[in-house]
């Protein structure tokens, strides 16, 4: 049942923020951000439109902490998983499947992610990309400790090779999206996998 917006201000609950964030992911993910308000996540959310300002000053803090949330709790747990990984071509498998897994969850939130990775707007691009930087990281380090174990060409340009990797898989997801089901994502990592480790290996 919505909250009414008379009266007075309802009190702040616990997991309240989650779900407004995680019906501005639907919402921006079937409309678009640019094509959303603030008062369409609140009507998805189940709340009053008031009630979102007690967590978020306006939209572009809907759509960065989003994307903080969500990559967070990506870094958080792909971390260990990754390091179980040996270093090279099993951990760059791993790193793929985390990737596309991530992605395969939650259509609305690949379709968010997907239109504002490369965000241009100052103040939505400024909120993501520390946390994007972060992202970028791990596949740093996944290219380092694979060239480290012998495995990747010690001469890789890690610069291009990152920007192979992330935008390979990302194009991957956007086909999907535009595919609207016609195949599982998931299933594409081993193929991904194999065609960047051949591009990667130690010659």
């Amino acid at each position: 049942m919505n909250e009414s917006a008379a009266g007075s201000v309802p009190p702040v609950l616990p997991g309240k923020e989650e779900a407004i964030l995680q019906a501005a992911g639907r919402v921006f993910g079937r409309r678009g951000y640019h094509g959303s308000s603030i008062a369409d996540v609140a009507a998805e959310a189940g709340v009053a439109t008031g009630t979102i300002y007690l967590y978020f000053r306006r939209k572009e803090d809907l759509l960065i902490r989003l994307f903080q949330r969500s990559l967070q709790e990506y870094l958080e747990s792909s971390r260990p998983l990754l390091a179980q990984a040996a270093a090279g071509e099993e951990r760059l498998t791993r790193l793929v499947e985390l990737h596309l897994e991530f992605f395969a969850r939650d259509p609305d939130r690949a379709r968010v992610f997907q239109i504002h990775l490369r965000e241009v707007a100052p103040v939505l691009r400024d909120g993501i990309t520390p946390t994007l930087r972060e992202y970028v990281a791990i596949i740093d380090e996944v290219l380092r400790d694979g060239q480290a174990a012998g495995e990747f060409d010690a001469g890789l340009d890690l610069r291009l090779a990152r920007h192979l990797l992330f935008g390979g898989l990302n194009e991957v997801v956007v086909s999907w999206l535009h595919a609207d089901g016609r195949f599982e994502l998931r299933d594409c990592a081993p193929a991904c996998a194999a065609m960047l480790g051949r591009a990667f290996r130690r010659s």
